[in-house]
Formats: structure tokens, C-alpha cells, sequence
């Protein structure tokens, strides 16, 4: 039977032709058995194979795009811009994954229609309604109205438009289909933002019975008007503990050694670690099926999703694939050698890689440990909030103890 395939080469070339072949399976291993990637595998009429030179067996012909995809690197920062990237940025930006999303889609949807590149940058600072992304929007518009690309704007902004993001736009810039690179970031930002909001729910409980931990127990002291002791019992704890906990932040986000040592600890760590994991491979597997689907260079794909995974422990373990890979070895056997993805996940890339589509079994393998870890997590904040409100109850009972102690101590200490 004959198919028609499309794939990449180690420098991240597009192929295409046709091969024969019984099965898909055996048509997916001959393909590979020429060193090359498969990302796609059809059935194809007897026909199809005509036009362009045999190559074992099969027609290949070589897709326009450059060899590598080259992401322009982000420009010399200010040292304030250098410390506002490491410190504030990673926390807030201005704009918003909703916002990030909205602004793909009304892209690809312009794109798609056929609107010239100008126009839309006209349209989109007209129609954004977020400040920042707007003068993001204005100066992109500048560099493209000079000659630019889109790319080389979005790299005036790092902290906005992360490198991944720029290297799918950088490959829909050169094999022509950006309005499908922007289709795919928009879905991809979207699971994140679905990601994000469950974890904000679900910690939510948390938070307000540990800041009661802090603020509730003293109340006893306002009943009596002393509001100096309140203020130094509930007050003083609390701030004392908010700095203690931005300045483990910063010299996490300065010092890449606590960093890692932090994230080993947190995903190693019983009943968190399983949560902290799944959501390392959740993000992993939506920009690694993104980056494979644009035709990014695999080796590339696999640095920028590591860098999109939040954990740098996990992510220097899973940044081993890319040598392994580079060596000739097979997608699967590298993910199987990094020790951390369960035999589960290894069958579905294996699937995947059989059958010619890598970034598909990647979607489901980030969709499944997004809902793996939606559910891990309800059960963990449960717990931690019930852990937080009996730890409330037991710093009330002793501030009271305490409190009528003294009071009745003094007044024992008077009658003698």
C-alpha cells in the first residue's frame, strides 16, 4: 500500500514524498529507518508518489524553509530591565495569558482572511485593550513598517513574548503558515490559563486560613483596647514572614544552584512533588507538540519546551533528550533514558513516533497530566486547608490560655 508522509530531517528540514509499504507501521519505520522525523502518515492514492527524485523507495521532495530555525535574541537590557526581567516579570507583566491569547487568535483569524500584514498591525493597536500590549503592539508595527519581521519586534520584549513563542513565529515567518503558528500559541496560552485559574482556586482556602493564622488569633487583645499588642502579635509575624519568602524568591530567581536544589525538593517532596510534576509535564508536552507542529528543529523544540516547563530540576533531566537525540537515538528510547516519565507516557510517544504524530500524542499526554494534576491538587488543597484552619483553632486556644494566665496571675499576685 502506498502513503504519503511528511517529516523532518536532523537539521530540521521539511521532507514529503510517498512510500510503500504494507502497514503504517512499517511504512513509519522505513522513514525512519532514513533518518528522519516522521510528523505525518497517510494513505495515499496509487498515484501520488510521481514527481521528484526516488530516494529508497519513496519520493521526497525539500519544503522552502531554512535549515534551522534562528530566534532572534533578545536585545541588550538596562540593568533595571535586567532585574525587573529576573524578579518582577516571572510574577507580572502587564499583560495577561487571556490577554496573549485574544491577541493570537484575532491574528490568526486576520491572517487567515487574508489581510495584508500592515493593516493588521493598525487593526490590532486600535483593538488591543491592554496599555502595555498595546505600545508593545505600536513598536512591533514600527520594526514591520521598516523591513522587519514580526519576530525581530517581539524580541524587544522577552519578558512578554517568551523565547518559544518567538520561535514558533519565527518558523511560521519562514515556511509561510503564521497564521497557524499563532492559532496553535493561542490554544496553547489558553491551557495555561485554564492551568493557572485551577490552581488559583483551588489555593484560594489556603491562603485566606493562613493569613487568619496570622491576623484572627490576636483578635482577643482588640476586645480589651490593646491594640499595640495586636498589632506586634499579628502584624509583625506576618510581615516578618511575607519578607522572609520574597527574599528566598529573589535569591531563588539570582542564584540558579538554590534555584534547583528548591525545585528538586518541591518535586521530590511526598503528596506536592506528584502535583509538581504533572504540571512540569503538562507544560513540557503542549510547547513541545506546538514546537514540533511548526516544524521547529526537534532538538530546538525540546530546549524551548524544557525552558516552558517551570522547573529546573525536572527540566535539566529532560534537557538530556536533546543530545540523545542529536546521537541518532529514537524519540522514545530518549524520553525512556531520562527516568522520569512513567511507562505510560513512553507507550503514547511510542505510538506516536511509529505512527507519525509526535506533537498529537504530546497534546494528549499534556492534556492528561492537566487533568491528573487539576485533581491532585483538589485534594491537596482540602487537605491543607483543613491542616491551616486546626492550626488556626490551636494558636487561638493558646494566645487565650496565655491571655487569662497573665490576667488571672496578676491578680492572684495583687490578693497576696
Amino acid at each position: 500500500m502506498l502513503y504519503s508522509y511528511e517529516a523532518k530531517d536532523s537539521q530540521g528540514k521539511r521532507v514529503s514524498g510517498t512510500v510503500e509499504a504494507p502497514d503504517e507501521r512499517g511504512a513509519a519505520r522505513h522513514v525512519q529507518a532514513e533518518g528522519y522525523f516522521l510528523m505525518r502518515l497517510n494513505a495515499a492514492p496509487a498515484t501520488a508518489g510521481s514527481g521528484g527524485s526516488p530516494v529508497a523507495g519513496g519520493d521526497i521532495r525539500i519544503v522552502p524553509p531554512p535549515s534551522t530555525i534562528v530566534v532572534p535574541p533578545p536585545l541588550r537590557m538596562s540593568p533595571g530591565t535586567w532585574l525587573l526581567s529576573k524578579i518582577v516579570y516571572p510574577i507580572w507583566t502587564g499583560v495577561s495569558l487571556r490577554d496573549m491569547s485574544v491577541l493570537y487568535r484575532q491574528f490568526s483569524a486576520m491572517l487567515d482572511a487574508g489581510v495584508p500584514i500592515q493593516r493588521i498591525m493598525g487593526l490590532l493597536q486600535s483593538q488591543t485593550p491592554n496599555g502595555v500590549l498595546r505600545r508593545c503592539m505600536v513598536k512591533i508595527a514600527d520594526r514591520v513598517n521598516a523591513g522587519g519581521t514580526i519576530s525581530d519586534g517581539m524580541s524587544e520584549y522577552p519578558w512578554i513574548f517568551p523565547e518559544y513563542q518567538r520561535a514558533a513565529v519565527v518558523a511560521g515567518e519562514a515556511i509561510g503558515n503564521l497564521d497557524q503558528q499563532f492559532r496553535r500559541l493561542a490554544q496553547a496560552l489558553e491551557d495555561e490559563y485554564r492551568m493557572r485559574a485551577t490552581i488559583k482556586r483551588e489555593m484560594f482556602l489556603p491562603c485566606i486560613n493562613l493569613s487568619a493564622l496570622f491576623l484572627l488569633p490576636p483578635l482577643v487583645f482588640l476586645f480589651f483596647g490593646n491594640y499595640a499588642e495586636y498589632i506586634r502579635q499579628a502584624f509583625y509575624p506576618l510581615g516578618t514572614t511575607i519578607g522572609v519568602i520574597f527574599g528566598f524568591y529573589v535569591v531563588c530567581r539570582l542564584a540558579s544552584g538554590v534555584r534547583w536544589f528548591y525545585d528538586a525538593v518541591l518535586a521530590s517532596f511526598p503528596g506536592i512533588g506528584g502535583a509538581v510534576r504533572m504540571i512540569a509535564f503538562a507544560r513540557f508536552g503542549r510547547t513541545m507538540a506546538a514546537m514540533y507542529a511548526a516544524g521547529v528543529n526537534i532538538v530546538s523544540a525540546v530546549h524551548y519546551s524544557v525552558a516552558a516547563s517551570g522547573n529546573t530540576y525536572l527540566g535539566g533531566r529532560m534537557q538530556t533528550i536533546g543530545p540523545m537525540l542529536e546521537m541518532g537515538m529514537g524519540v522514545t528510547e530518549a524520553f525512556h533514558r531520562t527516568g522520569i516519565f512513567p511507562p505510560m507516557v513512553i507507550s503514547m510517544i511510542g505510538t506516536g513516533e511509529e505512527t507519525g504524530n509526535v506533537d498529537s500524542m504530546m497534546d494528549k499526554m499534556a492534556s492528561f497530566y492537566e487533568e491528573e494534576a487539576k485533581f491532585k491538587l483538589h485534594q491537596l488543597c482540602v487537605a491543607l486547608g483543613a491542616i491551616t484552619a486546626i492550626a488556626v483553632g490551636i494558636r487561638i486556644l493558646i494566645i487565650i490560655v496565655k491571655f487569662y494566665t497573665s490576667l488571672y496571675g496578676g491578680m492572684m499576685q495583687q490578693m497576696d
